[in-house]
């Protein structure tokens, strides 16, 4: 059976290159009637928070990944890690290093001057037993090295193809720290052998770790899964996206109106070849497979984002986007007027709110202040209306267009704006019915405050 595991690190909110990637292992184990694990990798105890645990979380279930199993943390597993590392000493794949920081540090100042990458000169390694327990016996700090093998490393990755190490490539890499935590490369070498995962879907920049990972899968005497990486997003000025800029957070886009389908369906294409763009989950996940993941980085464009929101929201049935937005039953049809135009559901917020208050939008007042005939157009307006002559655009444009106003463009969207409160929606005429007069002649008023 396909096992695959999305890992993500306590130690921030969830972004949308994590979420991807959580996305693709979820619909790769859908594809294949496979399981869906989740593991929280929480063994870096002075930046991991529970805080973002839940965060991380709720972010997953919003966007309707769901595991299927009990959750796993590494914080709970070190006797596991421990017990494998002993194995990996006892069976000569691995050793105790008493080295200080401060001759390490010596050790990587004289890499540099040589022009070489920092390596560890396996000192440790050949330490007679009777000087490993004097250490031992003096307290003597130590770190747990893998030893690593000349050789050169390999493996076939479903996206880049075949992948070669250097047999110098690696030095004795660390695989327990001085603290009794494991490293990244073992604690995830030994979650995957033991939870059976049998592909690794994940971002290109771990390409690095993967051969650490095999070595360790081999010491162990275990076949290593499939890997997987895919590519990363960029943002549009074609920089890796920063993890920490707000509207790269998923927690950032629910705040801000964005649908769980729309953000679901956009990371989904995001750097696939797929014959189409708008898909429901069944199309979604028989669309899918490795080979259909591009080499190349993807652009994260959030007014792509804002496109495939306005096609999910207008595709939404009023009384869903009534409840979502917590109005009454009888508000759907504003919703219905409204849902055509909006971008996201904060839109609808808005724009709902601005019928009921008599407000104007900070942009829509900005430009009222270019048109030179706001006034005029205000006070043609509030004639209009106490006119009595029948409220209907219609009405409005014809007595207007009779006072000398409303001949350019920018007359007409300062109607609207007049009207509604803001510089773009749907049709006028639609809408209008639904505006109450009371808070039209209040939008004039507070015009003029």
């Amino acid at each position: 059976m396909v096992r695959v595991r999305f890992a993500p690190s306590p130690t921030g909110y969830l972004h949308v290159g994590n979420a991807r990637t959580a996305i693709l292992n979820f619909l790769f184990a859908k594809k294949n009637g496979g399981h869906f694990l989740l593991r929280i990798e929480d063994t870096d105890r002075a930046r991991s928070d529970p805080h973002f645990e839940s965060s991380i979380l709720e972010d997953l279930l919003w966007l309707g990944v769901k595991w299927d199993e009990k959750i796993y943390r590494q914080s709970q597993r070190l006797h596991i890690y421990h017990e494998y590392a002993k194995t990996l000493i006892d069976k000569g794949y691995a050793y105790k290093c008493f080295c200080s920081k401060e001759r390490l540090r010596k050790l990587k100042e004289e890499c540099e001057k040589r022009k070489e990458p920092p390596r560890y000169d396996k000192r440790c390694k050949n330490l007679s037993d009777s000087e490993r327990k004097r250490l031992e016996s003096e307290g003597i700090p130590s770190v747990i090295r893998f030893s690593t093998p000349e050789r050169t490393v390999e493996f076939l990755d479903s996206v880049f193809g075949r992948i070669t190490f250097p047999k110098d490539y690696l030095d004795d890499f660390i695989i327990m720290k001085a603290d009794g935590t494991p490293s990244y490369n073992f604690a995830a070498a030994v979650d995957d052998m033991l939870m059976g995962i049998t592909h690794v879907i994940r971002g290109k920049d771990h390409i690095p770790n993967t051969p650490k990972q095999i070595l360790i899968f081999e010491a162990l005497g275990r076949p290593h899964p499939v890997y997987a990486h895919h590519s990363l997003l960029l943002g549009k000025d074609g920089k890796p996206l920063s993890k920490r800029e707000g509207s790269n957070k998923i927690r950032t886009l629910r705040e801000m109106g964005i649908l769980p389908s729309a953000v679901f369906n956009y990371l989904t294409v995001l750097g696939r070849k797929t014959e189409k763009e708008i898909m429901d989950l069944p199309e979604m996940v028989e669309s899918f497979s490795i080979e259909s993941i591009s080499r190349s980085d993807a652009v994260f464009d959030f007014d792509k984002l804002l496109w495939f929101n306005r096609n999910y929201i207008k595709k939404l049935p009023s009384d869903e986007l009534t409840a979502l937005l917590g109005l009454k039953d009888e508000e759907k049809e504003v919703i219905d007027a409204l849902k055509e135009n909006a971008e996201t559901l904060n839109d609808l917020k808005e724009s709902i709110r601005l019928f009921k208050e008599p407000m104007i939008s900070e942009e829509g007042f900005e430009f009222l202040k270019t048109v030179e005939t706001s006034e005029k157009i205000a006070c043609a307006l509030k004639d209009v209306l106490e006119a009595k002559e029948g409220f209907s655009f219609a009405s409005i444009v014809e007595r207007l267009k009779r006072l000398g106003v409303l001949r350019t463009k920018e007359e007409i969207l300062a109607l609207r704006v007049l009207l509604t409160g803001k510089k773009t929606g749907p049709p006028i005429d639609s809408i209008l019915r639904f505006i109450p007069e009371e808070t039209i002649k209040g939008r004039l008023k507070w015009l003029k405050a």
